[in-house]
């Protein structure tokens, strides 16, 4: 395997990781506490959504109104996108694959020139963190 292969496969890794946590995370906040049922009711942001991502991102790393009103435009554009692109039955899963990488990678150089250098820095771990958690469920996946 040539190396840019790998890297373009662990980059893939990485942002599908980081996908699964933020709708784990988004998910988890939605289906527990006492209001869960009152939030469905209302019409709460679904886990995976643009406004949900947006949320999260803005506790963990304490963004502006700005950099929210910045962000989330870029969050639905990519969220659009993806779509499409899962839609698209004539791609096969390699190029299905290869576009949403391809996608997430445009769209977190977009988000991460909002942030601060502090903001990036966070944000880099939390990514960093969804990979080695990644890894660790393949592995226990894998030992099944």
């Amino acid at each position: 395997m040539s190396r840019d292969f790998r890297s373009s496969i662990l980059a893939l890794l990485v942002v599908l990781a980081v996908g699964m946590m933020l709708a784990a995370q988004a998910s988890h906040a939605l289906q527990t506490g006492p209001a869960a049922q009152d939030r469905s009711a209302m019409g709460a942001p679904a886990a995976g959504s643009p406004e949900s991502h947006l949320k999260m991102l803005s506790e963990k790393l304490n963004l502006t109104d700005d950099q929210k009103a910045r962000i989330k435009p870029i969050l639905e554009d990519e969220g659009q996108q993806m779509k499409a692109v899962r839609d698209d039955t004539a791609l096969s899963d390699q190029q299905r694959h290869a576009k949403m990488k391809g996608i997430h990678e445009s769209f977190h150089d977009q988000i991460n020139a909002v942030l601060t250098p502090e903001q990036q820095g966070k944000w880099k771990q939390m990514k960093q963190e969804a990979m080695e958690k990644h890894k660790e469920m393949k592995g226990e996946m894998d030992h099944q």
